[in-house]
């Protein structure tokens, strides 16, 4: 299950410490909600996430979430979406 995950996501198949399954409130640190995808995504990226995770944002974008209202609707936001590919 771990490399049907990580291949999806482009993480490495020898390192499961690069595998961006959770631990996203690191990621949010600074924010205020509501806030936009785009916002969203800037904090990310400020706060260090990966390309991978920004790439999950990205596809939650893609499934028309465009604003969050909390940390929790963020976490699960990205959650729900690597279980719908599972």
């Amino acid at each position: 299950m771990f490399d049907k995950i990580k291949d999806m996501l482009g993480g490495s198949k020898k390192n499961l410490g690069d595998l961006p399954l959770g631990g996203y409130e690191k990621y949010l640190k600074g924010v205020t909600y509501p806030i936009g995808l785009d916002d969203l995504k800037t904090a990310f990226r400020n706060n260090g996430a990966p390309d991978q995770v920004l790439g999950l944002l990205d596809k939650v974008g893609g499934k028309g979430k465009s604003t969050f209202s909390s940390e929790e609707d963020v976490v699960g936001s990205l959650k729900g979406e690597l279980k719908s590919r599972m």
